[in-house]
């Protein structure tokens, strides 16, 4: 049953990748329209919303990434014979490594956008 429609699914994961990416370019005009604002508290504000939509792109990176891997670790020898010869499943996992990549990518944004505030927690200058 799991190998019904797997280009349905692949649809659905790049979809994913896509709609994430456009999530994290949000964040940054988000974070670049901060600047902006002339009041400080106002450019805050911006900041950490971009850092919220940052953290909702990884989510959804880090979930698609994590259904990618279940979807290829669950299909049977059997399932695997009964789909159409189009589909190259050593090629989807090439497609899970980008996935990380971008996960990592996505990661560093919001440790970048976080920095201030971390080295505040720490009581560095």
């Amino acid at each position: 049953m799991i190998a019904n429609n797997p280009q349905s699914f692949m649809n659905g994961y790049l979809s994913a990748m896509r709609n994430s990416i456009i999530t994290i370019s949000l964040g940054v005009a988000i974070y670049g329209f901060s600047r902006s604002f002339k009041k400080k508290n106002s450019q805050k504000t911006m900041k950490n919303l971009s850092i919220l939509v940052y953290i909702f792109s990884f989510l959804i990176i880090l979930n698609s990434n994590l259904l990618l891997r279940k979807y290829l670790n669950t299909i049977t020898d059997d399932e695997k014979d009964k789909m159409p010869m189009y589909i190259d499943l050593d090629l989807w996992k090439r497609y899970e490594f980008l996935g990380w990549f971008l996960c990592g990518i996505a990661f560093i944004i919001i440790f970048l956008g976080l920095k201030k505030n971390i080295l505040k927690l720490f009581n560095y200058n």
